[in-house]
């Protein structure tokens, strides 16, 4: 019986930790469970050509993406339209996919699902040409996570001080949105393009999420007054969005959204920059990821 190949692909700098224990299981694990496996370090420089050359010939039957929100996405767009499935280890800063699919983080739990063999099939969607497995967002998060690269730190902590800074600085937008046909106008400080239903921290933005439906959601957040944004928060973390006035979600196939002032625009956690428009349409069931059974 031939090895099963595991190609690793880990983000070195992901959420600021030391990943040499990391490699050492690694080795360790696949060398008790008879894997043939090879490692690749992603540098920041060409590293689409280098995955894409390490799978045409390695040519493994699993891809593990160690990292955040970011490196899976780089990692799965090679994966598109391939048979290989997908490994994720989250060791980003938000995690925001693995939580989603109740992945574990611990090191030791996660490569013991590769024994499993559950794997679950997903939607993706690909917004402005970029592929989005988890959420796109114009507006306040992606200017939060703007703000956060700028400031060069990692980690949770970095993470909750940018988003403090950006409290202050929320802007209002009027958007104009396209959902297979049907036009709908709002005055947004946020609109989440969303495959799968909460951020990294657990807050749910996206109450209807089916990530094996075909639909992506289009998640208008409104202005609100200050004493109602914790209210709003409690709403989001309870799935309870759709009570809230200043809250309004569409579902459809192909969506253009655009505005006069040009947004930040996000994808999975990578800031894109800022447009005026954004288009995405739905790749139903584009990937099958490895799941807790």
């Amino acid at each position: 019986m031939s090895k099963k190949k595991v190609l690793f692909i880990i983000n070195p700098i992901s959420g600021g930790t030391n990943k040499e224990g990391l490699y050492k299981l690694i080795e360790d694990f696949c060398n008790e469970n008879s894997f043939e496996y090879n490692l690749l370090k992603t540098t920041g420089k060409q590293d689409s050509q280098s995955i894409r050359q390490e799978i045409d010939t390695f040519n493994p039957s699993l891809v593990v993406a160690g990292g955040g929100d970011g490196t899976i996405k780089l990692v799965a767009e090679e994966l598109l339209g391939t048979t290989i499935k997908l490994g994720i280890l989250p060791l980003g800063s938000a995690n925001g996919l693995a939580t989603e699919l109740g992945i574990p983080e611990d090191w030791k739990t996660n490569l013991a699902l590769l024994n499993e063999s559950k794997f679950k099939k997903i939607d993706a969607i690909r917004v402005n040409g970029e592929l989005c497995l988890h959420l796109s967002d114009v507006g306040f998060n992606a200017d939060l996570i703007k703000e956060f690269e700028e400031e060069g730190t990692r980690g949770k902590l970095g993470y909750a001080i940018s988003f403090v800074k950006q409290l202050s600085k929320r802007k209002k937008s009027t958007f104009q949105i396209k959902i297979d046909g049907e036009s709908y106008s709002y005055k947004a400080e946020m609109i989440v393009l969303a495959n799968a239903s909460k951020y990294g921290t657990g807050a749910v933005v996206n109450p209807r999420c089916d990530m094996q439906d075909g639909l992506l959601e289009v998640c208008v957040f409104m202005p609100l007054p200050w004493h109602k944004f914790f209210h709003l928060t409690w709403h989001s973390f309870i799935g309870r969005l759709e009570e809230s006035e200043y809250f309004a979600i569409h579902q459809g196939k192909d969506v253009t959204i655009t505005s006069k002032k040009s947004r930040t625009l996000q994808v999975d956690g990578e800031v894109i920059g800022k447009t005026k428009e954004v288009k995405a349409e739905v790749l139903k069931g584009a990937l099958e990821i490895v799941v807790p059974a």
